[in-house]
């Protein structure tokens, strides 16, 4: 009688892990995929319908905002990266010299900017800039260049540049 209750409970466990195997599957088969982030999603604009761009920007990135002349690929090679560290690491160890000229503006650790810190952006981008397919900012155009003109002898007016 105790071997056929060791049995049945025995049993009993084997049919309860079945049971739950077997709904498992079917909960995991029926869910439906998360629907892709750009699926239904519409890019903040401002009043005059440009991107809003406000949010949290961090300069602690060796990836200038557009691409350098010279530089013709939108991704750097592990040996264009390791040279743009090394020379980073030069000129930043330079800057961090206590008594030297470039010492007296201001401690880059105090408030968490501390350069060591920063990389490349991810996937090694030559520029944050990647449309314009060439990395580059487009040039004004000639409304734009009409206004900086303007603003720039509205300055010159003022006492400004």
């Amino acid at each position: 009688m105790h071997t056929n209750r060791r049995f049945l409970n025995s049993g009993s466990i084997t049919a309860a892990v079945i049971a739950a195997s077997l709904l498992t599957a079917n909960l995991v088969g029926a869910q439906v995929p998360n629907p892709s982030p750009t699926d239904g999603y519409t890019v903040p604009r401002t009043p005059d319908g440009q991107p809003d761009f406000e949010g949290f920007w961090s300069n602690a990135t060796y990836t200038p905002l557009q691409r350098r002349d010279g530089v013709a690929g939108e991704f750097y090679t592990a040996e264009e990266v390791a040279a743009i560290e090394a020379r980073a690491l030069e000129r930043e160890s330079a800057q961090t010299v206590p008594g030297t000229n470039a010492d007296v503006h201001y401690d880059f650790t105090q408030f968490g900017l501390d350069r060591s810190q920063a990389t490349l952006a991810t996937g090694l981008r030559t520029s944050l800039i990647f449309d314009p397919p060439d990395g580059r900012i487009p040039p004004r155009t000639a409304e734009g260049q009409r206004i900086m003109a303007q603003r720039g002898e509205e300055a010159r007016l003022r006492g400004g540049r």
